[in-house]
């Protein structure tokens, strides 16, 4: 997925190899004009907005995403939501800057995983002695264990658990090394061309007995039920980052404190740090005009927003294209879109151009539509998969040629399958708090209209959406999958085994089985861009753009800067946020 939101999720970070997605905001080709107070994003990324900070300080955020759990090990915390959530104490590896710098977590790990062996693939990672669960406990083998139980999609090891990730599937043994390292081993025969970005821990296994839960080990239904437990209940018992958090309600606010036995080189001024759910943009300015919220970076915002910050001296704003790319999926269960005509007429007869332009066009002007669901134009890995295929071209004329030649009618204005049934089609969107969405559904419920296709509405409810997707209820669904430069899973996340979409081929399934046997980087990028191409040929999907984002913050805090590289995007760097020091010296 999780892209995420990120369905079954690939990896939350990027690779230095990877500077294939630098978008033109900050770093790239033609920087576009960014907003106020953020200009020095253009030329220096990875430090603008930054600033002394003064000591304390109650900072709250604004965030636009329903969590509908607290865990990190199931489907149903591989959300973006509760990623983000999750991350002033989660057990990250790594992360990457706006350069596509990696910089490993070195509040935990002492140096970056090391590759042992690539027969089998065997991974060594070497732990900070001082790395806590925040409340004393040191992070250590246990904790690799419970989360390779968790991952394994194994009942025998976790018993009717639905995974976020199939990390555990791969695993051969867990072993404690020399010292303070763990060694991870393979199964034969298997690789992973980005096997250093792996998610190897995410919950403390002492505080899952804590729990109730001592025979995680051995009983595979305990082990469901810690699972279970981390998912259901707030993390206020242990930490794992810069931060600990103290008081929590589900999908609405999590406070945190600054952790004192966290040891990176992220370390918190703030006296407090909460993480507020504020329904849309608009809701987002607002509070922040008034003075209840330091800052928010929602998903999607009215472009009038922008004037109202522009005139505010108190706020400063930034816009720019991230990590996040919208797209319109079609349900292989549903009878009408399981025959390819009727898809590719439905994907051919939306204007894609048309759609970015009078959606995302008009608050950040040079938007691309996307021509590959992986990589970027200007990537040595782009290729151009739209190409004559006629997919977002908008040309009703060939979309009705299509479905002519596959044997359907219309009987007047409405189009009728070759046995004669009307075709009627639920397109589902995640409106609340949305500004472009509602511009896409209008035109596509015009463009389907114009093609005899009688197609009704269904909103997905705010934090839902992995709920609607996992259960495949829509027919046509838009969303976004929030990506970043690590791609060598894509294939088995977007198009393999299980995937949302319900979509099966035998050729996708022999590339994510070669794509589990290489190291190779390249050949990685060559696989998973066949078969892209291959959902593309069966019409699968229509990718939209890359879409603008926005980040808005009271002048006075500091260090707050937007991050295409990674899925935490403003979150990548939390632990360094405050407010500015007016008297510091220089």
């Amino acid at each position: 997925m999780p892209k995420k939101l990120r369905g079954r999720a690939t990896a939350l970070a990027a690779t230095a190899a990877a500077l294939i997605l630098v978008l033109t905001a900050c770093g790239g080709e033609e920087p576009a004009e960014t907003g106020v107070g953020f200009e020095d994003c253009l030329t220096e990324p990875t430090t603008c907005n930054s600033g002394p900070r003064a000591e304390g300080g109650d900072l709250v955020w604004a965030v636009g995403g329903k969590w509908e759990a607290w865990g990190q090990a199931d489907i149903y915390g591989s959300s973006l939501s509760t990623s983000i959530i999750n991350q002033p104490l989660r057990p990250t590896v790594f992360t990457y800057d706006q350069n596509g710098e990696i910089h490993y977590n070195d509040g935990i790990y002492s140096e970056g995983p090391e590759l042992l062996s690539e027969a089998p693939l065997t991974v060594a990672y070497h732990l900070k002695p001082e790395a806590t669960w925040g409340e004393g406990t040191p992070i250590g083998l246990d904790d690799f264990l419970w989360h390779w139980k968790a991952t394994s999609t194994d009942d025998a090891q976790c018993a009717g658990c639905t995974p976020a990730t199939e990390y555990g599937s791969h695993i051969a043994s867990i072993e404690q090394g020399e010292g303070d390292t763990i060694v991870v081993t393979y199964q034969d025969g298997y690789l992973d061309a980005e096997w250093y970005a792996a998610q190897v821990i995410t919950h403390p296994a002492h505080i899952a007995e804590a729990r109730g839960h001592a025979d995680w080990r051995t009983d595979p239904e305990v082990m469901a039920a810690s699972v279970a437990d981390f998912s259901e209940n707030p993390p206020l018992d242990y930490s794992a980052g810069p931060f600990k958090m103290v008081e929590g309600a589900l999908g609405d606010y999590a406070k945190y404190v600054p952790n004192p036995e966290w040891t990176g080189s992220q370390q918190s001024t703030l006296d407090s740090l909460t993480l507020k759910y504020i329904e849309g943009a608009d809701a987002m300015a607002t509070e922040l005009r008034q003075g209840t919220v330091d800052g928010a970076a929602p998903a999607s915002f009215d472009p009038e927003i922008l004037d109202q910050l522009a005139a505010d001296p108190e706020l400063k704003y930034s816009v720019a294209p991230q990590s996040g790319w919208s797209h319109i999926d079609a349900n292989f269960d549903n009878p009408f879109l399981a025959e390819e005509p009727l898809r590719r007429a439905v994907f051919t007869a939306i204007n894609a151009d048309e759609i970015n332009a009078r959606a995302y066009g008009t608050a950040f002007e040079d938007t691309e539509t996307m021509t590959n669901v992986l990589f970027r134009p200007g990537s040595e890995y782009h290729t151009d998969q739209i190409g004559d295929s006629g997919l977002g071209s908008g040309d009703q004329e060939a979309a009705r040629a299509i479905l002519t030649e596959a044997g359907y009618t219309w009987d007047g204005d409405a189009l009728l399958t070759p046995e004669g049934e009307p075709v009627s089609l639920r397109f589902r969107t995640g409106i609340e708090g949305e500004a472009f969405t509602p511009i896409i559904q209008d035109l596509v419920i015009t463009y389907l209209g114009d093609l005899g296709i009688d197609v009704k509405t269904d909103p997905i409810p705010g934090g839902e959406l992995n709920t609607v997707l996992e259960a495949r209820d829509w027919d046509l669904i838009l969303f976004s999958w929030i990506e970043t430069p690590l791609f060598a899973s894509s294939a088995a996340d977007y198009w393999g085994e299980g995937n949302h979409t319900g979509f099966q081929d035998d050729e996708v399934d022999a590339i994510v089985a070669e794509l589990a046997t290489t190291l190779d980087r390249d050949k990685a990028a060559e696989l998973n861009n066949r078969a892209a191409q291959i959902s593309l040929d069966h019409a699968v999907q229509l990718p939209l753009a890359w879409t603008p984002q926005l980040v808005m913050v009271n002048r006075d805090v500091v260090n707050v800067r937007d991050n295409w590289a990674t899925t935490m995007r403003v979150f990548y760097n939390v632990g360094e946020w405050g407010y500015l020091d007016e008297n510091a010296e220089g």
